[in-house]
């Protein structure tokens, strides 16, 4: 469903403090539990190529579309669901993933 919304292009914020956080750890499999657009997956994803696993999560459709235009380089190893992030355990249970190395939620 596509709504008449004018585009305009989404900005993320926190990129360089989310990156900072991270940037002495080791990631195998991240979760990112407020999706939207994939700016700050996209960032990660740079900075971290060792990453094996991204799961991605949001409510929004349209948001998961953008996702995954942005996220296309990195589709082998990007997983994309519309959901909340309050089901995180039921999520991880469906891809039989038992730790999670990193989360982003805003």
């Amino acid at each position: 469903m596509t709504h008449n919304r004018p585009q305009t292009e989404h900005v993320s914020i926190l990129v360089e403090e989310m990156l900072h956080f991270f940037q002495n750890s080791q990631l195998s499999i991240f979760f990112d539990g407020t999706l939207g657009a994939g700016g700050h997956a996209k960032s990660i994803l740079e900075a971290h190529p060792e990453i094996q696993r991204f799961i991605g999560c949001d409510k929004d459709p349209e948001a998961l579309e953008i996702a995954a235009r942005v996220l296309e380089p990195w589709k082998g190893k990007v997983d994309l669901i519309q959901g909340n992030f309050a089901s995180l355990n039921q999520y991880l249970n469906q891809r039989n993933i038992q730790r999670v190395d990193g989360f982003f939620l805003t």
